[in-house]
């Protein structure tokens, strides 16, 4: 076995004095907390982050194809239902759906209150789990190819501002063309995304009751969503369908039609990376005070190996072995308090948020296998290279003044 490698396990292992001992409990302890901080801080911030998107994906859809307008509003320039790409994109790897919705804005009426809305429609085919999550009271809407179906999903904010519930019908007015189209809707469902932006303006309906407001058929629609296979990313796919859907039309991934919300979810990453930095600086610090006083405490043994003929690479290496098995047992216990606390808040959700303020009811933490991997490895490599600091001063130790320390 090498020298430098079994002296330093001896050396770990070794009682020492109990001042010793606390200082590099302590240090332990401090790369534990670190370590542990870190993987919560990314943790919350990755699942936030993925929070707010598959929220704005499921009210949006990952990319949308519409006609290549300037309009900013959200009622759209119509475009012809049967479009060349349905069949196109049927089987290319990647898509999972293609499937049209038709907006109009419009102004439900009740006994007590209006309130503007943007009515979605959507066809029977649907993907509906993002919304069936969220359903808090009532059923989806049910519709079919074949009729229109008066069926309307609200949120539940828009529903206690007008004091309607499931079931209740509501009256809505549309104006298109200079023209006041009135319809009368039955409140199936009521849904609660938090994140009040899009709670407070869409509501949900039948494709086909939409259509008619605009036309005496069904053949126009204001786009289509294309749905996504999971990890596929929305911006490279609308680049790719971009290309070839022609010149009348253009797909927008879910980063376009939200800049402000996504530029807004890069920036948070910036407090993760300002967390990790103060705790490592936190970890290096209690590890190089810890490793400065075992040095110090063994200043008899260095003056001794060398005495013996042991050279200063030696030495270093004997002390960096004590250090790795310092920061192991830090590495470990950070592990177990942060994935711990991580598991502990996703099954229980104790750690609550006001939804109104940070679009989710609880704090979500999502920790991949490679965050865990990266900060551990991170960590050791850091500490260990910050050791090679008071390692160096075991080479400034004279093996006669050494022996006479006391």
């Amino acid at each position: 076995m090498d020298f430098s490698l079994f002296v330093g396990k001896k050396l770990a292992r070794s009682e020492g004095r109990s001042f010793t001992k606390f200082i590099i409990r302590l240090a332990i302890t401090g790369i534990g907390i670190s370590l542990a901080v870190m993987l919560l801080a990314v943790g919350i911030v990755k699942g936030f982050q993925n929070e707010i998107r598959n929220k704005v994906i499921g009210f949006e859809g990952p990319v949308q194809i519409r006609n290549l307008d300037l309009n900013q509003s959200r009622e759209l320039v119509l475009i012809d239902v049967n479009q060349p790409f349905d069949t196109q994109f049927a089987h290319q790897s990647g898509i999972r759906s293609v499937t049209p919705f038709c907006s109009k804005t419009g102004i439900i009426n009740t006994s007590s209150e209006i309130e503007g809305m943007l009515f979605k429609g959507v066809p029977a085919n649907y993907d509906w789990r993002f919304l069936q999550n969220s359903l808090v009271r009532g059923n989806l809407p049910n519709l079919t190819d074949s009729t229109d179906t008066y069926d309307l999903l609200l949120s539940t904010a828009v529903a206690n501002r007008l004091s309607v519930d499931t079931g209740d019908r509501v009256e809505v007015f549309f104006i298109h063309d200079a023209k006041v189209r009135r319809r009368r809707f039955t409140v199936t469902g009521l849904f609660q995304t938090g994140l009040g932006e899009f709670d407070r303006t869409v509501c949900y309906t039948d494709i086909r009751v939409i259509q008619r407001i605009y036309t005496t058929d069904y053949s126009m629609v204001s786009g289509f969503e294309v749905g996504l296979d999971p990890g596929v990313d929305p911006t490279l796919m609308a680049e790719n369908i971009d290309q070839r859907i022609g010149l009348s039309l253009r797909a927008f991934s879910v980063e376009e039609l939200h800049p402000v919300i996504f530029q807004w979810l890069n920036i948070v990453d910036s407090n993760a990376v300002i967390i990790i930095v103060l705790m490592t600086i936190v970890a290096v610090v209690n590890l190089i005070t810890a490793f400065l006083i075992l040095i110090l405490n063994r200043t008899r043994m260095i003056g001794i190996l060398k005495s013996l003929g042991a050279r200063n690479g030696q030495v270093e290496r004997i002390f960096l072995v004590n250090g790795f098995m310092i920061v192991l047992p830090g590495l470990a216990i950070g592990n177990a308090i942060g994935l711990g606390l991580a598991w502990l808040q996703n099954t229980t959700g104790i750690v609550t948020l006001p939804e109104e303020t940070y679009y989710m009811a609880v704090v979500p933490v999502q920790i991949a296998l490679e965050h865990v991997v990266m900060l551990n490895v991170g960590t050791l490599i850091i500490s260990m290279v910050m050791l090679l600091i008071p390692a160096l001063l075991v080479r400034a130790i004279s093996p006669v003044q050494a022996i006479r320390f006391n």
